[in-house]
Protein backbone atom coordinates (compact mmCIF):
# COMPACT_ATOMS: atom_id res chain seq x y z
CA UNK A 1 0.00 0.00 0.00
CA UNK A 2 2.85 2.40 0.76
CA UNK A 3 4.48 2.18 -2.69
CA UNK A 4 1.08 2.95 -4.28
CA UNK A 5 0.72 6.11 -2.16
CA UNK A 6 4.24 7.21 -3.07
CA UNK A 7 3.58 6.73 -6.80
CA UNK A 8 0.26 8.59 -6.57
CA UNK A 9 1.83 11.48 -4.64
CA UNK A 10 4.69 11.71 -7.14
CA UNK A 11 2.23 11.67 -10.04
CA UNK A 12 0.18 14.50 -8.51
CA UNK A 13 3.30 16.61 -7.90
CA UNK A 14 4.61 16.04 -11.45
CA UNK A 15 1.26 16.84 -13.03
CA UNK A 16 1.04 20.00 -10.93
CA UNK A 17 4.54 21.16 -11.88
CA UNK A 18 4.19 20.39 -15.57
CA UNK A 19 0.74 21.92 -15.94
CA UNK A 20 1.96 25.38 -14.84
CA UNK A 21 5.20 25.46 -16.82
CA UNK A 22 3.83 26.89 -20.10
CA UNK A 23 5.36 30.29 -20.77
CA UNK A 24 3.40 33.05 -22.44
CA UNK A 25 5.06 34.25 -25.65
CA UNK A 26 3.09 37.47 -26.25
CA UNK A 27 4.73 40.45 -24.60
CA UNK A 28 2.55 43.51 -24.21
CA UNK A 29 4.17 46.92 -24.29
CA UNK A 30 3.43 48.73 -21.02
CA UNK A 31 2.92 52.15 -22.57
CA UNK A 32 0.64 53.91 -25.02
CA UNK A 33 1.68 56.26 -27.77
CA UNK A 34 0.35 59.57 -26.44
CA UNK A 35 1.14 61.35 -29.71
CA UNK A 36 -1.68 59.46 -31.44
CA UNK A 37 -4.29 60.27 -28.76
CA UNK A 38 -5.85 63.68 -28.21
CA UNK A 39 -6.22 63.70 -24.42
CA UNK A 40 -8.00 67.06 -24.26
CA UNK A 41 -10.69 65.94 -26.70
CA UNK A 42 -11.02 62.60 -24.95
CA UNK A 43 -11.50 64.23 -21.55
CA UNK A 44 -14.01 66.78 -22.83
CA UNK A 45 -16.14 64.01 -24.35
CA UNK A 46 -16.24 62.07 -21.05
CA UNK A 47 -18.88 63.56 -18.81
CA UNK A 48 -19.12 60.64 -16.41
CA UNK A 49 -16.63 58.15 -15.00
CA UNK A 50 -16.73 55.55 -17.77
CA UNK A 51 -19.40 54.14 -19.93
CA UNK A 52 -19.21 50.73 -21.56
CA UNK A 53 -18.47 52.31 -24.95
CA UNK A 54 -15.37 54.27 -23.86
CA UNK A 55 -11.97 52.99 -24.97
CA UNK A 56 -9.81 54.62 -22.30
CA UNK A 57 -9.96 55.05 -18.54
CA UNK A 58 -8.15 57.55 -16.38
CA UNK A 59 -6.97 56.82 -12.88
CA UNK A 60 -4.86 58.51 -10.23
CA UNK A 61 -2.41 56.68 -7.98
CA UNK A 62 -0.99 58.31 -4.87
CA UNK A 63 1.87 57.53 -2.53
CA UNK A 64 2.92 59.16 0.71
CA UNK A 65 6.19 61.06 0.50
CA UNK A 66 6.47 62.76 3.84
CA UNK A 67 4.43 63.60 6.90
CA UNK A 68 4.77 67.21 8.01
CA UNK A 69 3.26 68.93 11.01
CA UNK A 70 -0.38 69.53 10.12
CA UNK A 71 -0.36 67.81 6.75
CA UNK A 72 0.95 65.13 4.42
CA UNK A 73 3.01 65.42 1.27
CA UNK A 74 1.99 62.94 -1.41
CA UNK A 75 2.94 62.19 -4.99
CA UNK A 76 -0.04 61.91 -7.33
CA UNK A 77 0.31 60.26 -10.75
CA UNK A 78 -2.34 60.42 -13.48
CA UNK A 79 -2.46 57.40 -15.79
CA UNK A 80 -4.42 56.61 -18.93
CA UNK A 81 -5.31 52.97 -19.63
CA UNK A 82 -6.48 51.53 -22.92
CA UNK A 83 -9.25 49.07 -22.05
CA UNK A 84 -8.84 46.76 -25.03
CA UNK A 85 -5.14 46.03 -24.53
CA UNK A 86 -4.55 46.98 -20.91
CA UNK A 87 -1.66 49.30 -21.84
CA UNK A 88 -1.06 52.20 -19.49
CA UNK A 89 0.87 55.43 -19.78
CA UNK A 90 1.78 58.17 -17.34
CA UNK A 91 0.24 61.53 -18.20
CA UNK A 92 1.41 63.68 -15.31
CA UNK A 93 2.69 63.58 -11.75
CA UNK A 94 2.96 66.19 -9.04
CA UNK A 95 3.81 66.54 -5.37
CA UNK A 96 0.85 67.76 -3.34
CA UNK A 97 0.41 68.85 0.26
CA UNK A 98 -2.85 67.89 1.95
CA UNK A 99 -3.60 69.76 5.14
CA UNK A 100 -5.12 67.94 8.09
CA UNK A 101 -6.88 71.04 9.37
CA UNK A 102 -7.56 74.60 8.20
CA UNK A 103 -4.71 76.48 9.91
CA UNK A 104 -1.99 73.94 9.18
CA UNK A 105 1.64 74.90 8.53
CA UNK A 106 2.34 76.85 5.34
CA UNK A 107 4.35 75.04 2.68
CA UNK A 108 6.35 78.05 1.43
CA UNK A 109 8.93 77.67 4.20
CA UNK A 110 9.49 73.97 3.54
CA UNK A 111 10.17 74.02 -0.20
CA UNK A 112 13.19 75.69 -1.75
CA UNK A 113 14.07 76.16 -5.38
CA UNK A 114 13.36 78.31 -8.39
CA UNK A 115 10.57 76.19 -9.82
CA UNK A 116 8.30 76.54 -6.77
CA UNK A 117 4.82 77.38 -7.91
CA UNK A 118 2.07 77.56 -5.32
CA UNK A 119 -1.11 76.25 -6.98
CA UNK A 120 -4.15 75.56 -4.83
CA UNK A 121 -6.74 73.02 -6.00
CA UNK A 122 -10.46 73.63 -5.48
CA UNK A 123 -10.52 71.42 -2.37
CA UNK A 124 -7.64 73.31 -0.69
CA UNK A 125 -4.77 70.93 -1.52
CA UNK A 126 -1.55 72.64 -2.66
CA UNK A 127 0.59 71.57 -5.59
CA UNK A 128 4.20 71.99 -4.53
CA UNK A 129 7.21 72.19 -6.82
CA UNK A 130 5.35 71.81 -10.08
CA UNK A 131 7.44 70.42 -12.94
CA UNK A 132 7.34 71.86 -16.44
CA UNK A 133 8.90 68.96 -18.35
CA UNK A 134 5.66 66.98 -18.70
CA UNK A 135 3.44 66.88 -21.75
CA UNK A 136 0.26 67.50 -19.72
CA UNK A 137 -0.06 69.82 -16.74
CA UNK A 138 -1.51 68.29 -13.59
CA UNK A 139 -3.47 71.49 -12.85
CA UNK A 140 -5.26 71.22 -16.20
CA UNK A 141 -5.96 67.49 -15.91
CA UNK A 142 -7.37 67.77 -12.37
CA UNK A 143 -10.00 70.24 -13.60
CA UNK A 144 -11.76 67.35 -15.32
CA UNK A 145 -14.41 65.68 -13.16
CA UNK A 146 -13.29 62.13 -13.91
CA UNK A 147 -9.68 62.71 -12.88
CA UNK A 148 -10.67 64.86 -9.89
CA UNK A 149 -12.98 62.12 -8.55
CA UNK A 150 -10.24 59.53 -8.99
CA UNK A 151 -7.79 61.83 -7.18
CA UNK A 152 -10.15 62.30 -4.22
CA UNK A 153 -10.79 58.54 -4.00
CA UNK A 154 -7.05 57.75 -4.15
CA UNK A 155 -6.14 60.29 -1.45
CA UNK A 156 -9.01 59.14 0.76
CA UNK A 157 -7.79 55.55 0.52
CA UNK A 158 -4.13 56.47 1.08
CA UNK A 159 -4.63 58.80 4.05
CA UNK A 160 -7.84 57.23 5.44
CA UNK A 161 -9.79 60.46 4.93
CA UNK A 162 -13.50 60.91 4.37
CA UNK A 163 -13.53 63.76 1.87
CA UNK A 164 -16.53 63.88 -0.37
CA UNK A 165 -16.41 64.15 -4.13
Amino acid sequence: MKPLKKVAALAVVLIGILSFSIKETNKVKPSLNLDEINIDELLSSKQFECRPDCDFTFNVETELIKKVRGGNNINAKVYITEKSTGKTSLLSQENIQIKKYKDAIAIEGLVSGDNFKNTILENGDKIIGSSNDQQYAFEELIKNETIYNSYINATNELLRLKRSI
